[in-house]
């Protein structure tokens, strides 16, 4: 992916609204299971990261961390928020409706 490309994305980011939050208990596996979902629905997410969960590490740790367990590409890391690129493109079949498969 080029430089210019990842700024494209950088910038229609800034429109998504936070879909997921992470709280306390961090990037558990209950978060990345939600974030596998919602990369299946949709091209990119953006997720929140509450101060309640930067009490045992920081956020870039959260961030990448989140990002290596869900196999997702992380676009963009501003402040407590990150916007991560979906693994997956929908491809439609006449028998099964739709079907996702990874990149």
């Amino acid at each position: 992916m080029t430089k210019s490309d990842t700024q494209k994305l950088k910038t229609l980011s800034a429109e998504l609204v936070p879909t997921l939050w992470i709280g306390k208990y961090g990037a558990n596996d209950a978060i990345v299971l939600e974030l596998q979902r919602q990369l299946k629905l949709r091209k990119m997410v953006k997720v929140k990261i509450l101060k309640a969960a930067l009490l045992e590490s920081n956020r870039e740790d959260i961030a990448h961390e989140l990002e290596h367990a869900s196999g997702a590409r992380m676009v963009d890391l501003k402040g407590a928020t990150a916007v991560y690129l979906s693994p997956y493109r929908v491809k439609k079949t006449a028998q099964n409706g739709y079907a996702y498969q990874r990149k």
